[in-house]
């Protein structure tokens, strides 16, 4: 992503500089490319690139610790929650008969544990991780969130989220789809925006979970899309309270069907699956009782 917006933004330059230099015939043109700022751009917190960016005389390096520190307790808090609530629950998923009352059960008893680590991502991440690193660079805009817990329809929770991926979709997906589609194809452009957001994401989980399984993705491009028209121009109390419950049961769900997917396969390999949709493993049979035959 830092890679696309730097060459996005340095290729007019370039192009500029090169018929600058042409028209000058040859003479010398400050070169429009600095490899020290590149490598500046790969670390900040940000992902759109510009030549300067406002920066802080010093660093406080017990703000930089204190960050860390609080990193280090999320993990931590982040492991004790998988221990005391998912892995008792989740651990012999394809041992023991699942039924729709067992999944339902498990599902709403995944919603604290999944909503604490909702808010541990998001304290760990977005407010300690951004700003330890921001303060180490003495790079000045920390505007890495703004508050989308009070927001009462779901496109002003996007735009509010995460502020450093919107604004990366918002410049270099959304605004060129705008331009080359036309204001007629607005919602078209959006919709597009939204896949190749969900895609992004659904790859990240492929890579922490090593498989394809597109919860997210569907969740995501399409009860996510739909919920954007639901909502939109709402402003009153109520909105707020179900967008708040909207997130409590999507995570809920998100973090009960990754978390039998994960123990399924772990307690059966593919491998193991026989064509009669038995596993065999460790000498004994046991039915596969998945989600992929619930």
């Amino acid at each position: 992503m830092k890679s696309h917006a730097f060459v996005r933004e340095k290729i007019p330059v370039v192009i500029q500089s090169t018929s600058t230099k042409a028209a000058k015939c040859g003479e010398d043109v400050d070169p429009p490319l600095d490899f020290g700022r590149y490598i500046y751009f790969q670390f900040i917190p940000t992902l759109i690139y510009r030549d300067d960016y406002p920066r802080n005389k010093k660093i406080r390096w017990n703000f930089v610790l204190s960050n860390f520190a609080n990193v280090a307790g999320a993990v931590m808090y982040a492991y004790y929650i998988f221990i005391r609530f998912c892995i008792p629950v989740f651990r012999n998923f394809n041992h023991i008969h699942v039924n729709p009352k067992t999944f339902v059960s498990s599902m709403f008893s995944c919603i604290l544990p999944g909503a604490l680590l909702f808010v541990m991502v998001f304290f760990a991440l977005l407010h300690c991780w951004m700003n330890a690193f921001a303060e180490m660079l003495r790079f000045a805009d920390r505007m890495f969130y703004r508050d989308w817990w009070n927001s009462t329809n779901f496109s002003n929770y996007y735009r509010t989220w995460n502020v450093i991926v919107h604004d990366w979709l918002y410049s270099y997906i959304y605004k060129d789809l705008y331009t080359f589609w036309g204001a007629k194809n607005r919602h078209t452009a959006m919709m597009v925006t939204f896949i190749l957001s969900a895609l992004f994401h659904e790859y990240i989980f492929c890579c922490m979970f090593r498989f394809f399984y597109p919860v997210l993705f569907v969740m995501f491009a399409g009860m996510g899309v739909c919920l954007i028209f639901v909502t939109q121009q709402k402003s009153s109390p109520p909105w707020n309270v179900l967008l708040w419950t909207s997130l409590l049961l999507g995570i809920g769900m998100l973090m009960c069907l990754y978390t039998m997917e994960y123990y399924a396969r772990f307690n059966c390999p593919p491998s193991a699956v026989s064509f009669s949709g038995r596993c065999q493993s460790g000498g004994q049979i046991f039915v596969l009782k998945g989600l992929r035959s619930f």
